[in-house]
């Protein structure tokens, strides 16, 4: 199965600039390129909206948006399944009354150009609190040619509210429960603090050990640094200083992949699965906004009874396609 997330840096507000930035990034790929697609969370709109009219111009319907209909050209141009985050706008009838609710969600599109899954994030990060509703439950469907698929969005892999124990593992035990075989999950995952200033980006934490190869990750551990989504619009980068931004990135990426696997703890302690060992794909975007420094490090993760193994990631702080083929 050949997988392929793509990682941008999307403007607020500018959808369809963002909407022609990533149509161009994918031009190359031809229809025996890629069978799964995945973006990452609000990908043409940005992430950080201030209150509920900030958004509302932005806001998609679930099959005629234009984040959805982009999915369907390229499902059907690329004949494969393709996943994109998007603030949703739904009208539910309650008491003989329309009522607005809006979502943070991700649309799923088959190769034909269907919505198989309209997926609304189930733990809202505080970012999303200000607009967005609670999706009502985590979602795992079974997919011809895929295996059950289950999706995520972000904060749903986190504690809840960050109140509840850390060792619940919400998210990754109901996909277990589920059998899930395919996680797609689209990401607005930031650093979990302001974005650094230009004189300190150097860290100053030592690395620590990885599963991964070095050429693929390096780093540190992300147990005192959990982030979802960050606050000033100062670039991170430094030109003067280009071994401490490599470092700083470096860090940033094994930081972010390392606390993703850990968060798919209650699948390294199952027995055997049936159908094999389960894979995680995580598309997330790079760029600030409003201070939050977001991440990258877009990866793809087999998920075994020995433990979680790197397929294959992108960097922390450049746009970038992955291609990986599992063995689904």
């Amino acid at each position: 199965m050949k997988i392929v997330c793509l990682q941008i840096e999307p403007v607020l507000g500018e959808v369809q600039r963002n909407i022609d930035h990533a149509t161009e990034m994918i031009s190359k790929l031809m229809p025996n390129d890629v069978d799964v697609l995945v973006l990452p969370e609000m990908a043409f709109t940005g992430y950080v909206f201030a209150s509920k009219d900030h958004i509302r111009p932005y806001l998609e319907d679930a099959e005629t948006g234009v984040s959805v209909q982009w999915a369907k050209m390229q499902a059907m141009r690329l004949n494969a399944h393709v996943q994109v985050g998007y603030p949703e706008r739904r009208v539910v009838n309650t008491q003989d009354q329309a009522q607005e609710k809006f979502y943070n969600s991700v649309c799923f599109v088959s190769p034909e150009g269907k919505v198989l899954a309209t997926y609304a994030k189930h733990f809202l990060y505080y970012t999303d609190e200000v607009w967005a509703e609670g999706g009502p439950a985590f979602q795992s469907i079974p997919v011809k040619g895929l295996g059950q698929v289950g999706f995520g969005i972000c904060m749903d892999v986190n504690p809840y509210q960050f109140k509840a124990p850390f060792t619940d593992f919400e998210f990754s035990n109901f996909h277990r429960a589920q059998k899930t075989d395919l996680l797609l999950c689209s990401m607005a995952w930031n650093k979990g603090e302001e974005a650094p200033k230009k004189e300190n980006v150097e860290s100053k934490r030592k690395p620590a050990k990885s599963k991964a190869r070095p050429d693929q990750a390096v780093g540190e551990s992300q147990s005192d640094t959990i982030g979802d989504e960050g606050e000033d619009d100062d670039d991170w980068t430094d030109e003067d200083n280009e071994e401490d931004q490599e470092r700083e990135a470096m860090e940033m990426q094994y930081d972010t992949v390392q606390y993703w696997a850990v968060r798919m703890n209650p699948f390294y302690k199952q027995n055997q699965r049936p159908s094999g060992d389960a894979f995680i794909v995580i598309a997330n975007r790079i760029g600030t906004e409003s201070g939050n420094l977001f991440v990258g490090s877009s990866c793809v993760l087999r998920l075994s009874q020995e433990g979680p193994e790197l397929v294959g990631v992108l960097p922390a702080n450049k746009e970038g396609i992955l291609q990986v083929e599992i063995d689904a």
